[in-house]
Parts: structure tokens; C-alpha cells; sequence
């Protein structure tokens, strides 16, 4: 996990979090891979491991590439759901407001939004060839732009 429980307290006191999940740190944890799926979902032609870690394999990968813009966007997705299952004494609409400048809209584009059209560019690793799809190269789809077309036809009258 890019983002552990103990990472939130940035975001939220740990008394807040303790009483919105009621001290359920697996209700945490549960909020945190949410959050980080959701960044995946936009960040889908980047080398996801390399950012993300793996959580799937023992032992667990951790992210190789350290960037502390995503790893914010996550704790601040992760505390704005936490907040909407319960806010005790919480300003929602700056969590609203944190919420909407890491995701953003297209007519207001946020940090993420702006990764996922290319807008912004992070400096991370693209995916690489998957040499199991035969007559598909994924790195080649993920530099943004994609073309191809159809073998040269002769002519004969």
C-alpha cells in the first residue's frame, strides 16, 4: 500500500478517524485501497507497481517511484470518504474543495484529471510491452497517441 493508516493523521486528527470507523482499522485500510484503486482508474497507462507497490504477492512489493503528490492525492481521497460516512465537527466543503482539486472535473480539471489527458506530465514509467498479447505493444499505446493502418494495396487493371 502506497498509503498506510498512520499516514491519514496528516489529514485527520486520529481521534476523528477513530470515531468515525469506530476504531476499526480495518474500515481504514478498506477506505485507503478504495482511494487508491480510484487513482489507478485514472492512472492506468503508467507502470501501476512501480507507483503503487504490490499488495497481491509475498512478499509485498512496495512502490518504487516515491511521489508525494499522489501519495497526498490518495490520503485526501481516502479522509474525503471517511468524512461523508460520518463528519463529526468536519468542514466537508474543504474536504470537498481538496477533493476537487486532486480529481477535478473536465470542466474543471484536477491533478488527476490532468495526468489522465496529458495535460501534466509526472515524469513516471510508462507500462511495459506485455509479451503475452501477441500483435499489441501496450508501450507503444500508452505514449499517448496510437496509429496504424492497413498494408499498401496495389492496383492491377
Amino acid at each position: 500500500m502506497l498509503v498506510t493508516p498512520e499516514d491519514l493523521k496528516t489529514e485527520l486528527y486520529p481521534e476523528i478517524v477513530d470515531f468515525i470507523t469506530r476504531s476499526d482499522t480495518n474500515e481504514v485500510i478498506s477506505q485507503i485501497k478504495a482511494a487508491e484503486d480510484f487513482c489507478k482508474s485514472y492512472l492506468f497507462k503508467y507502470d501501476l507497481k512501480a507507483l503503487f507497490g504490490d499488495d497481491n504477492v509475498e512478499p509485498v512489493v512496495a512502490p518504487t517511484i516515491v511521489d508525494n503528490n499522489l501519495k497526498k492525492a490518495v490520503k485526501i481521497i481516502a479522509s474525503y470518504w471517511l468524512v461523508r460516512k460520518a463528519n463529526p465537527n468536519i468542514s466537508v466543503d474543504l474536504f470537498r474543495e481538496d477533493y476537487q482539486l486532486m480529481i477535478g472535473t473536465k470542466s474543471e480539471p484536477g491533478w488527476l484529471f490532468d495526468i489522465k489527458e496529458g495535460n501534466v506530465n509526472p515524469n513516471w514509467p510508462y507500462k511495459l510491452d506485455d509479451a503475452t498479447t501477441p500483435g499489441i505493444d501496450e508501450s507503444v499505446i500508452n505514449n499517448g497517441v496510437d496509429w496504424s493502418s492497413n498494408p499498401k494495396r496495389t492496383q492491377r487493371f
